[in-house]
């Protein structure tokens, strides 16, 4: 497994683009005597079945992982043997890992599937999703009429993370928010172009910009000293651009311009989704107020919306208990995980839940441009998975 999740880390795909990635995946699962393989689904996603003739979704229960395909747009600084062949791309958050880690299962799953049924039938699913980085791929699956068709109903999804800076193989989870909800926003203003000269004769965006960011900025305080229960919601500016969005370089600055255009990007983030409408909705309400102000036009858009990852509670009773009888060490997490995670997408559907692996207390941090997936931690998820299955009746 080992030689498997570093030739998934030399051939790292960004998101959407991963055909290489779905290819050594699909070619892997062919050998583990699945009953079904199913491709391109929403895009580049695949779901592998694993079902005895006799199954009865009324009578019996079908269980689901799922482990993403995508890479960043990070270039690698480690130097290892193999490293990323694409420039500019790599796995910087533990997607080889997870796609090992259900490849292992599938491995299980192709000397014991029979012997599983023979004690209680089950269906297992395992779903390789595109997309996850930009929160685009469980949807583009979900909403697949080629998923549709399946029609699986799933009696319990699960997914996992890698977590730096906690113990590795330490399993952690909380019931409820595990992950949270978070969109990109995009504000454009558009005014008139003048003279720099005469700037009276133009509508220069510069006070709308420079108001909306700073609203944007002490939002989340804001928000929070109005909410009773004090939910966790972070509203960070990204970029804001005043003149020609497409510049590049401050050569093609022209100064003797007042210029017409600006554009301000956040990400909103918030531990529940309702405070995330809750600050979209606010954005918008100060755009609209500072274009009809400053007589611009206005244009918002979104980009990588996510929803919080929930998680139930008979699920997480699960992950408890096969953690226990794995001997793993277990810890309930007091608050949610601040970043997002695609796989809220399924458990707004399904009854489930994701976990976090610890991977290392001294390890890169996920994203950075010298993280690596920890082998060592591989196995330690293949148990989890395929206790998962052996206790679930």
């Amino acid at each position: 497994m080992k030689k498997t999740r570093q030739s998934l880390h030399k051939i790292a795909e960004l998101s959407n683009q991963e055909y290489k990635t779905a290819q050594f995946v699909v070619d892997f699962l062919a050998t583990c005597n699945p009953t079904s393989i199913h491709q391109n689904i929403g895009n580049t996603g695949i779901i592998a079945i694993w079902e005895s003739k006799n199954f009865d979704s009324t009578k019996h229960k079908t269980i689901a992982f799922r482990a993403e395909l995508d890479a960043l747009p990070i270039p690698e600084l480690n130097d290892f043997e193999y490293k990323s062949i694409h420039n500019g791309v790599s796995h910087k958050c533990g997607h080889d890992g997870h796609m090992t880690i259900l490849l292992g299962v599938a491995n299980y799953l192709k000397e014991n599937f029979d012997k599983i049924n023979q004690e209680s039938n089950k269906r297992i699913i395992l779903l390789f999703q595109p997309a996850e980085e930009t929160g685009e791929g469980a949807l583009q699956m979900l909403e697949d009429e080629k998923m549709k068709a399946l029609d699986l109903k799933i009696d319990y999804f699960f997914a996992l993370h890698n977590i730096p800076s906690y113990e590795k193989n330490l399993i952690v989870c909380r019931e409820n928010t595990f992950a949270a909800a978070s969109t990109g926003i995009i504000v454009e203003f558009e005014g008139l172009t003048s003279h720099a000269a005469e700037p009276q004769n133009g509508k220069n965006p510069a006070l709308a910009l420079s108001q909306l960011t700073t609203f944007l900025y002490f939002l989340s305080e804001k928000v929070i000293e109005q909410k009773e229960n004090k939910d966790f919601v972070l509203v960070t500016v990204v970029d804001a651009i005043l003149g020609e969005t497409s510049r590049k370089s401050l050569s093609e600055i022209a100064f003797g311009v007042s210029p017409a255009k600006a554009r301000v990007c956040a990400t909103l983030r918030s531990y529940l989704d309702e405070d995330l409408e809750l600050l979209s909705k606010k954005t918008e309400q100060k755009a609209q107020e500072l274009a009809k102000k400053y007589d611009l036009k206005l244009k918002i858009s979104y980009s990588e919306k996510f929803a919080a990852t929930t998680n139930t509670k008979k699920s997480i009773e699960l992950i408890q208990k096969v953690a226990k009888k794995l001997g793993l060490e277990y810890q309930n997490k007091e608050k949610p995980f601040s970043w997002s995670e695609d796989f809220g997408q399924f458990t707004n559907r399904f009854e489930g839940a994701m976990f976090g692996l610890g991977s290392g207390k001294n390890t890169p941090e996920l994203h950075h441009s010298d993280y690596d997936f920890p082998d060592e931690i591989t196995q330690t998820g293949i148990n989890m998975f395929v206790s998962l299955i052996e206790e679930i009746e």
